[in-house]
């Protein structure tokens, strides 16, 4: 049994965390992880924003922005810092499945329509569009130098890109589809999870290394360290294994239901991994690895009452790791030869960022709280700042 949140203390500076979940309900909501009175950490809502029309499948986060996809067959784009709507990417011709950023630079997109694109952050451009898998593209991952990417989908096979030269390097039969695929953090190591199955491959031999059966369907395939695996699923447990030693190290209950996605933070300090847990039951935590081979100590949960579909973070740090202007508005032609599409991007500097108010100033001044009913019940929301109709939007012209 995981240690009680009531055993744990923050003793100095503030935490730098925001986790941004969407939902089968098709909100895209953000949770501020800060101080409470006690000393500890808790979770309060910092934005809800309603712009897609179908459930969303993925997110992911680079700078200061976040991306959205969605069964509507859109890209929403959303400026964290401005905490403004900045437009949205429309390529594919099915539900967007996966996102992935490398760095600070590009911005991979898969679909059912099968196809992978490329779009390139500066300009908001699709670089490339990569005609994947047939069926449709289920996962993606970015090897860590960039020059290498993994796609699996649901023809039942693995391929490895060459994204120097933009094509296929070597496709692998597998034999079902698979759900997940990702790269070890030094890149010698990827693993992809069939069902109930995680199968560990190896860049040396390009054959499986280690195969584990996790008994129940697998829905996240993490690594915390280049030989730590982190594996969970339809049940409520989370497993920790070593690669290296090919065995079990530890597992833990996380929820009540089962776990929907998984995220590794440091928060403000390097030395401490922290560990974000979303269930499709609302709830997300935030747990203390302490040691691998320890159960992680529950620091702070807070229930969006919503159904979760996929998890990222978003901190401060990682908007100034490489900080770039706002692209001014301008007329852009895609280089895909299957379309030719004139987007239009917006100028989000002219927006002033709104002031957030805390739960607690929302509750007692009552005027400005929205309660949003849903499916899974009622929230509290607080939405992103909506666009200007004056303004330049993101547009497509056929």
């Amino acid at each position: 049994m995981a240690v009680s949140i009531e055993d744990t203390r923050v003793t100095d500076g503030l935490p730098n965390l925001e986790v941004l979940v969407g939902t089968y309900e098709e909100f895209n909501l953000g949770f501020r992880l800060t101080k409470n009175p006690e000393g500890g950490l808790s979770f309060v809502p910092s934005f809800t924003n309603h712009s897609h029309c179908g459930s969303i499948r993925s997110n992911a986060t680079c700078k200061q922005f976040l991306a959205s996809g969605s069964a509507d067959e859109s890209i929403r784009l959303f400026n964290l810092k401005t905490r403004c709507e900045y437009g949205f990417l429309q390529q594919h011709n099915g539900t967007i499945t996966c996102l992935d950023f490398f760095q600070q630079s590009f911005l991979f997109s898969g679909s059912d329509d099968g196809n992978v694109c490329v779009w390139n952050t500066r300009t908001w451009n699709c670089e490339k569009t990569l005609k994947a898998h047939e069926g449709g593209v289920t996962a993606i991952s970015i090897h860590p130098s960039g020059k290498l990417a993994l796609t699996v989908g649901k023809d039942r096979t693995m391929k490895t890109w060459n994204l120097i030269k933009g094509r296929t390097a070597y496709v692998t039969n597998i034999k079902a589809v698979a759900d997940s695929v990702k790269w070890s953090l030094d890149g010698t190591v990827w693993a992809v999870s069939l069902n109930n199955v995680v199968n560990i491959y190896e860049v040396q031999s390009a054959g499986i290394k280690h195969t584990i059966d996790f008994k129940t369907r697998v829905n996240i395939v993490l690594f915390l360290n280049e030989d730590t695996l982190l594996i969970g699923g339809e049940g409520p447990n989370i497993e920790i294994h070593s690669v290296s030693q090919r065995k079990l190290v530890s597992n833990f209950k996380a929820h009540e239901r089962r776990v929907k996605s998984a995220a590794i933070t440091k928060l403000n300090t390097p030395e401490e991994l922290h560990l974000v847990t979303v269930s499709n039951d609302g709830f997300i935590k935030l747990w203390h690895i302490l040691e691998i081979n320890e159960e992680p100590v529950l620091v702070a949960q807070i229930d969006s009452t919503c159904r979760i579909t996929c998890l990222s973070l978003w901190t401060e740090k990682m908007s100034n790791v490489s900080s770039q202007k706002d692209i001014k508005p301008l007329n852009i032609l895609t280089h895909n030869n299957n379309s030719k599409l004139s987007v239009e991007l917006s100028d989000s500097n002219k927006m002033d960022a709104p002031k957030l108010k805390s739960l607690l100033k929302r509750k007692t001044g009552g005027e400005k709280a929205v309660i949003v009913q849903t499916t899974s019940g009622p929230f509290i929301a607080e939405p992103i700042k909506i666009r200007d109709d004056k303004r330049p939007r993101l547009t497509f012209i056929d």
